[in-house]
């Protein structure tokens, strides 16, 4: 009994002692200030922008910056590996938290750095690997320089580099382990990259394992495989087959991989089988689409659409889709003149008038004659569509035929022939031809290396094109159209992206009765032109005698 009196005594005294907040608290503390000891080289500044620790200022009233240990062992490590991209590779770099002395609730963080000496870089050579390779990696260590700060990145990546190249040739156990060695003060460093390169394999049986409840011949996978049995094995063959089958549209999972024990014909060669497992995507599809964008003929139009497809025809991965499309284009009643819709005016009275419809069928076939060169055929009906330029409504009826051909991964060529019937609903034959046709065969081909085709940071895009339109080919049209686009973007800091863009035309009438329409020849103004006028509003007009119903459109 005396013994449980002293427990709960015990309690009690704990529970009411004071207790120093430094030791104790239920919640994540608010940073006051991040602090810097031990940097020489770099600035505060500069070193800050590495951390995701930060202080708070007056701009974050709402919203306070707190403590987080996860934070700090990262900002630990990447300052760290900041020292060691810029030659200081026994930098030390320590976290410490304190309180703040005037209101608990608050902390101080502090980095501690020893930065170390500065390493050069005296010279970088190989050891160990085949000769016949050794001899093509050398361009693999140009970022390597001597007499520049040892770069600890840099000279990983190099490594990785080489073992790549090596996995690529043949040796997918290859070993590569950078070496530095130091110069009696540390000033200075040898890099020797150590190969290893074990025994040469060749590729084994290629198994296809493919799950899920949508079958497909293995005929149609094997055929986009860049490896086969007997070859020697490569990394960079497996990974672009893996590209080229998700670039069928019939997969959404794809893994080829090593399965098995090595099996050694030899003591420095090998064979290994490969597994490929794919997931099939589902064959029907219905898609429905619902959107307000900007057009380049109408300003702001709403967009609803509906298609049905099959993407693996029969399991032959042959490809059919149907689709009705509409557009509205979108105005403000009782505004006469035409203008972009902002987002206040959808919650206003609009109009909608009906400006463009079709009705189109695809049909794909990746593979013609035998060759990776996919043919794609399309129908269009698109009845009582609107053209703005002369203001007149038409019916129009397509067919075309494409041949697409890849180049390498950036670049491919399309050639393609289309005819085309025309109505234009109260135009005569002086004007616009009346019941027109339109024979084409046109050549273009496209080079894109951006990193991400909605929001790209750097790379560029090239486009060109060729149309020759009638003249021995028939029909009411008769000319040669040419046209060339570039865009190229920069990264500059923080959010800012430089686009630079260039496009130039050109478009000749053929023959004595050289003819083009308002669809074919060029227009200026507008947002994807000239920003601040009219859209395609700009250049010389019809007159009356020329045409009296167009009186006052732009010609083009």
């Amino acid at each position: 009994m005396n013994s449980k009196i002293i427990l709960i005594i015990i309690m009690v005294i704990t529970f009411l002692s004071p207790v120093d907040a430094k030791q104790f608290s239920f919640r994540r503390q608010v940073i006051k200030k991040v602090e810097l000891n031990g940097n020489k080289t770099f600035s505060d500044g500069k070193l800050k922008n590495q951390l995701l620790t930060k202080s708070n200022n007056w701009l974050n009233i709402f919203r306070k910056r707190r403590l987080s240990r996860t934070n700090l062992n990262i900002d630990e490590k990447q300052l760290k590996r900041f020292y060691g991209q810029n030659g200081f590779l026994f930098a030390r770099v320590e976290a410490e938290v304190d309180y703040y002395a005037k209101d608990s609730s608050k902390v101080v963080v502090v980095f501690n750095i020893e930065e170390g000496s500065r390493v050069q870089v005296a010279s970088h050579r190989i050891s160990g690997g085949l000769p016949e390779l050794n001899n093509d990696i050398s361009r693999l260590a140009r970022k390597i320089e001597a007499g520049k700060p040892a770069n600890h990145d840099a000279i990983l990546a190099t490594a990785f580099r080489i073992r790549d190249y090596y996995t690529d040739n043949g040796y997918p156990f290859v070993s590569v382990r950078p070496k530095y060695e130091f110069s009696v003060d540390s000033s200075e460093t040898m890099i020797n990259f150590a190969i290893a390169e074990s025994c040469y394999v060749y590729n084994g049986d290629i198994n296809i394992i493919q799950e899920g409840e949508t079958k497909t011949s293995e005929h149609i996978f094997r055929r986009e495989l860049l490896i086969k049995t007997g070859e020697p094995y490569s990394r960079k063959m497996n990974i672009e087959s893996q590209q080229r089958l998700y670039s069928t549209g019939l997969l959404k999972f794809v893994s080829l991989k090593r399965s098995g024990d090595l099996v050694h014909y030899s003591s420095d060669s090998a064979v290994t089988d490969l597994r490929l497992i794919i997931t099939a995507r589902k064959s029907n599809f219905i898609n429905f689409r619902l959107g307000i964008s900007e057009d380049e003929d109408f300003n702001s139009v709403f967009q609803p659409s509906i298609s049905w497809g099959n993407r693996n025809l029969w399991g032959t991965g042959r490809k059919l889709t149907m689709s009705i499309r509409n557009s509205f284009q979108l105005a403000k009643k009782d505004e006469e003149e035409e203008r972009a819709i902002t987002i206040s005016d959808l919650f206003s009275d609009l109009e909608f008038e009906p400006v463009k419809h079709a009705i189109e069928v695809n049909y794909t076939e990746p593979w013609f004659l035998g060759y990776r060169m996919p043919l794609f055929l399309a129908a269009v009906y698109e009845p009582n569509n609107k053209n703005p330029i002369i203001n007149k409504f038409y019916d129009r009826l397509s067919g075309e035929a494409s041949l697409a051909r890849e180049i390498d991964r950036y670049t491919s060529l399309i050639f393609s022939t289309r005819i085309e019937f025309m109505d234009i609903h109260g135009a005569n034959k002086e004007e616009e031809g009346g019941n027109s046709i339109r024979r084409r065969l046109s050549v273009n081909g496209q080079r894109d290396t951006r990193d991400n085709i909605f929001v790209p940071q750097k790379g560029s895009y090239s486009y060109a094109s060729l149309d020759y339109v009638g003249h021995y080919l028939g029909g009411d049209f008769n000319y040669i159209k040419s046209e060339f686009y570039w865009s190229r973007y920069r990264f500059l800091f923080g959010e800012n992206i430089l686009a630079s863009r260039f496009r130039i035309g050109a478009l000749e009438e053929l023959g004595d009765k050289g003819n083009s329409s308002s669809d074919d020849r060029f227009f200026l103004g507008g947002a994807k032109t000239i920003r601040g006028f009219a859209e395609n509003n700009l250049g010389p007009k019809w007159t009356y005698d020329e045409a009296p119903t167009l009186d006052g459109f732009p010609k083009g």
